[in-house]
């Protein structure tokens, strides 16, 4: 396994802290350990679709003190692929929307648009799939805030963002942009955010494993979210039962 250097820590939110809005055990021990020892802690999310305020607020009552400056979100990162001014059809909860809002992107409830940006939502039937799909194949760009299959939740696993775009990308005959981890997107927001990435922290390798690998960094995965076996763990990655377990496990 490589060593571990003094930088800041990528942790991801569902499945790492919590399931929905239900917080794992000893998150809240974990990260101020971290912080005790002078280790950096930057939440990085794939899920677009709680606000920013909705998050920090989940973690406030996770037991972790953080701010804006800590999230880094598929949301944001989509929202950046867009010039202010630039108008989209959103099939996306209010995370999504908010920072499209925010970017200055005018959003629109039908064609023509310059884009079209899913994220997870609720709200995706026949009709607003048959919309994204018509708004595409007339000229929109099809941006995903990211491609994961599923979404861990208390209950077991429900559909995830990347499973709502590949049917509007399907319908729609077009090959999506995706802004969330592992692209290029979000590693740019990311390397805005911090000087230097000591590992990721993450659920599931697909995404948060090859984050690891853009970023040149090691991956730790945890089997309290989406992977429940340590056999599906890289071969090179650091594994742990759950967030606390994995600090004591890299620092002792």
């Amino acid at each position: 396994m490589s060593a571990i250097g003094s930088g800041t820590w990528i942790v991801d939110l569902d499945g790492v802290i919590w399931l929905t809005d239900v917080p794992i055990p000893g998150v809240a021990d974990a990260v101020q350990r971290l912080h005790d020892l002078g280790r950096g802690v930057l939440f990085v999310t794939n899920n677009s679709a709680p606000t920013q305020d909705e998050l920090l607020g989940r973690l406030e009552r996770a037991g972790i003190t953080a701010a804006a400056a800590d999230l880094v979100t598929s949301a944001q990162a989509a929202a950046e692929m867009l010039a202010p001014g630039d108008t989209a059809l959103a099939l996306a909860d209010g995370g999504a929307i908010e920072a499209l809002l925010a970017r200055g992107v005018t959003l629109v409830e039908a064609g023509p648009a310059d884009a079209v940006v899913v994220g997870w939502t609720h709200r995706f039937d026949f009709d607003r799939l048959a919309l994204a799909a018509q708004v595409v194949r007339a000229g929109a760009r099809l941006i995903g805030t990211n491609e994961d299959s599923t979404h861990p939740t208390p209950t077991g696993l429900l559909p995830g963002s990347g499973a709502l775009l590949a049917a509007v990308a399907t319908a729609a005959d077009a090959v999506p942009e995706v802004a969330g981890k592992p692209h290029r997107p979000i590693v740019e927001l990311i390397r805005r955010r911090t000087e230097g990435v000591a590992i990721v922290v993450g659920d599931r390798p697909a995404t948060d494993g090859a984050l690891a690998d853009v970023l040149g960094v090691p991956f730790a995965l945890v089997l309290s979210g989406v992977t429940e076996s340590a056999d599906d763990a890289p071969p090179s990655a650091f594994c742990a039962f759950d967030l606390l377990a994995l600090v004591d496990e890299v620092l002792g």
